[in-house]
């Protein structure tokens, strides 16, 4: 091996860019919750985020799951979510099971569909529909709603 070679050798290992940083991991938040709406009325509920982007964009999102129970009934959604700084956006798939007394739905029933919601720093507003799959009553679809107050813990 002659200089140049040991030169060149040498040279090329210095003039690589170093190896890109690893994205941090993803991070995951519990989210619990105390909202009025319909059907369920007041409600509590908790919330699981894991994200799948990069934490250190401002862009965030990824799957959220839900349960919640209130004086109307109880739920479970599951579904994706978008944050931007401090405003989110989500769109999940809801089931949910009346007691005797919801608001707006017929009782003792089990009605499935999708909801949207806006979430600005802790406070959510959501809308949604829902057509009833068990239980028998005049109101076959109904229209969902909640505003509520959660707050994110890492």
């Amino acid at each position: 091996m002659n200089a140049a070679h040991l030169l060149l050798a040498l040279a090329l290992p210095l003039g690589q860019a170093a190896p890109a940083k690893a994205p941090e991991p993803a991070f995951h938040l519990l989210l619990p919750s105390v909202s009025y709406g319909a059907p369920l009325r007041t409600a509590a509920s908790f919330a699981f985020f894991r994200s799948v982007s990069d934490p250190r964009q401002q862009l965030t999102e990824g799957p959220l799951v839900e349960a919640g129970i209130g004086q109307g009934g109880w739920r479970v959604s599951a579904g994706w979510v978008r944050f931007e700084e401090y405003v989110g956006l989500d769109l999940r798939a809801v089931v949910t099971r009346t007691f005797a007394a919801p608001r707006a739905a017929t009782p003792r029933a089990t009605y499935a569909g999708a909801e949207a919601g806006l979430t600005i720093a802790y406070v959510r507003v959501s809308a949604g529909v829902a057509h009833r799959l068990g239980g028998s009553g005049a109101k076959a679809t109904i229209f969902t709603w909640a505003g509520a107050v959660q707050i994110p813990i890492k």
